[in-house]
């Protein structure tokens, strides 16, 4: 691991690959104290019911406080990577004084209903706690890890003058104490670079990244499908609900993680849901606009819109592309209308289906140029070409046809195979193998990127490397690392240098 000990803090205000992070439980030195703790059972009961550990989630007393001001009590660093309605994302270190350092992400979710004010019994605390437990429970190298979590909360009183009797003055009473807002903040590894969506524009914007960028995106099939697998496996089973590209994050050394559990949802095999909820309408399956019988095939849907996507930007065109071309009444981009939009003006995947075979052949075509340009391209290409008639079925209109969770890594395993590097991800190769998802202790140092963007650790033969790690503010920079420790790995192989284990865990974790 990248630190010496539990103690060192040092070494804990380093960056770690998420893999190392779940195989040295790094998120059991993070611990609450009890100073300033709600003591009140109107508070504490909900947390119990949702069987949270105390030391791990913390309700805070409002001490008369009438503000908040997030993320504290948590330190942030930098701009926001989130803001969605009632919901913000920080990146963060522990607050102040606190031994854990190591730097994460906060989602601050605001508790508030337009019914009635917050509190301790409100819908949307329950739904946040739900959150909260569910994240707790999950482990896997692509998914997004819990590491602790907190509420506070602000008070309003008015104030009002009133003079007793004997007294020649007024004098100020406040009175009518209510609870002003209400906030839960869940803390998370690894605080992300970016999402999905922005990675794959990034290759449209930054032409001279997608030499590195999209041989990673290659790769992220394989990894997405196990995390998906590992969700609906049968000793978890959680339905993510809202797979979309900007809840898939990549993280410091260019491996995808899967997050935002807010809309999950346990279930039982067999068991079905229906009726209203909440949903993106982009990525939501049929069944979910419709509000029909759903189960947790409406997953696989909406990571084969995820898919189409990815693949689409392999074969040469932005992510966009796609719902231009589907939004279209032949599905080959000509004379826009309002197909794919149910007459809303939003476009759904769902309702452009039948204009899918249409695109999937204009892919081919499209692919078909770009080989007669460029011989080189043509494997490529092809690898990719062949996941088209796979992401069709992930796609389909009956939930029934579609593919279950574990059947998927098989269908895209191949693309690992595209480029040398970063190569298979060895992580899912090892659950596909043993069926754990979380890896054992590497005894050699992960390499780890520190707060300058130096890459420390896991190098040649155990020597610390000082390749440095430029952040311009674009999607691409924050990934040099990875892509470097690649090329460390690689002269290191070809001299028959002893010290390769670390980057075998740092690029094959994904």
């Amino acid at each position: 691991m990248s630190f010496e000990s539990k103690g060192s803090q040092s070494s804990q205000a380093q960056s770690i690959p998420l893999s190392d992070f779940l195989s040295a439980h790094d998120d059991h030195h993070f611990v609450w104290d009890d100073a300033n703790r709600e003591e009140s059972e109107a508070w504490l009961e909900p947390v119990k019911e949702a069987l949270l550990n105390a030391k791990k989630h913390k309700v805070f007393n409002h001490c008369s406080k009438e503000y908040l001001k997030p993320p504290n009590p948590f330190v942030q660093l930098g701009p926001e990577l989130g803001d969605s309605g009632s919901t913000i994302v920080y990146k963060v270190t522990p607050p102040e004084g606190h031994a854990y350092r190591r730097p994460l992400a906060l989602k601050v979710i605001v508790c508030k209903e337009n019914s009635r004010p917050p509190g301790p019994d409100s819908k949307a605390r329950s739904d946040a706690l739900k959150e909260v437990k569910t994240m707790s429970l999950l482990r896997h190298p692509h998914i997004v890890a819990y590491v602790a979590s907190f509420e506070d909360y602000c008070i309003q009183t008015r104030e009002i003058k009133r003079r007793p009797r004997g007294k020649a003055h007024a004098m100020l009473f406040r009175v009518n104490q209510r609870i002003k807002k209400h906030i839960l903040g869940i803390a998370m590894y690894p605080p992300a670079q970016c999402n999905l969506h922005t990675f794959m524009d990034e290759v449209f914007q930054s032409p001279k990244e997608a030499d590195w960028i999209l041989p990673h995106l290659h790769g992220y099939f394989g990894c997405l499908a196990q995390a998906v697998a590992y969700l609906h496996r049968q000793t978890v089973q959680v339905r993510h609900k809202d797979i979309k590209p900007e809840n898939i994050v990549i993280d410091d050394f260019g491996l995808p993680v899967l997050t935002d559990f807010g809309l999950s949802k346990h279930f039982e095999t067999g068991h079905y849901s229906e009726g209203p909820t909440p949903k993106t309408l982009k990525y939501a399956d049929p069944e979910a606009i419709h509000e029909g019988r759903r189960d947790e095939r409406s997953d696989i849907f909406s990571l084969g819109c995820v898919f189409l996507e990815m693949a689409t930007v392999l074969l040469g065109k932005p992510p966009h592309f796609a719902e231009e071309q589907l939004a279209s009444p032949s599905g080959d981009g000509h004379s826009i209308s309002s197909a794919g939009t149910g007459g809303t003006g939003e476009f759904k995947y769902s309702e452009s289906l039948s204009n899918l075979d249409n695109y999937m052949t204009t892919l081919g075509l499209l692919a078909r140029d770009v080989a007669a340009t460029d011989p080189s391209r043509e494997a490529p290409l092809k690898a990719v070409l062949d996941t088209l008639p796979h992401i069709r079925r992930m796609m389909d209109e009956d939930q029934t046809r579609r593919p279950q969770a574990h059947q998927l890594y098989p269908w895209f395993r191949h693309l690992y195979d595209v480029h040398d590097t970063p190569g298979p991800c060895h992580n899912c190769e090892e659950e596909r193998r043993t069926g754990k998802a979380i890896p054992s202790r590497s005894n050699s140092r992960s390499p780890t990127l520190n707060r300058s963007g130096t890459i420390i650790g896991g190098g040649v033969g155990g020597q610390s490397s000082s390749q440095g790690l430029v952040r311009r503010g674009t999607a691409a920079t924050g990934f040099a690392a990875a892509q470097q420790q690649q090329q460390q790995q690689q002269a290191s192989q070809g001299n028959g240098g002893p010290g390769t284990q670390a980057a075998d865990v740092e690029m094959d974790s994904d």
